[in-house]
């Protein structure tokens, strides 16, 4: 009987404090939605296509532009030589069991 009282106690207790947080949270939500700046956006976003974003042609490229290679040269990076794989071990007497043919579905 006594762990039974005992339960009880506990579940008031954590009801007692989720009970106090929740309150909490909204007296925090209500003063940060005072405290906020109105919104002073417009309703709608201008209409735009992606076609206004780029020109329609493309710059013509600068002298200094065509004095550049096309892309840096790498030196070639030397052939790594990876020694053999190990051999797995094995479990003498352990075998994995064969899988069955799955059947065709009518």
């Amino acid at each position: 009987m006594v762990s039974s009282k005992n339960a009880r106690c506990t579940a008031l207790l954590f009801l007692a404090v989720l009970l106090l947080s929740c309150v909490g949270m909204g007296r925090a939500a209500r003063r940060l939605k005072e405290a906020a700046p109105e919104d002073n956006y417009p309703a709608e976003a201008p209409e735009s296509s992606p076609e206004d974003d780029y020109p329609s042609e493309a710059p013509e490229p600068s002298p200094e532009h065509e004095l550049l290679p096309p892309f840096p040269e790498f030196p070639s990076s030397p052939k790594v030589e990876l020694p053999p794989m190990p051999k797995m071990p094995t479990i003498p007497g352990f075998s994995f069991p064969e899988l069955e043919p799955e059947a065709d579905e009518p």
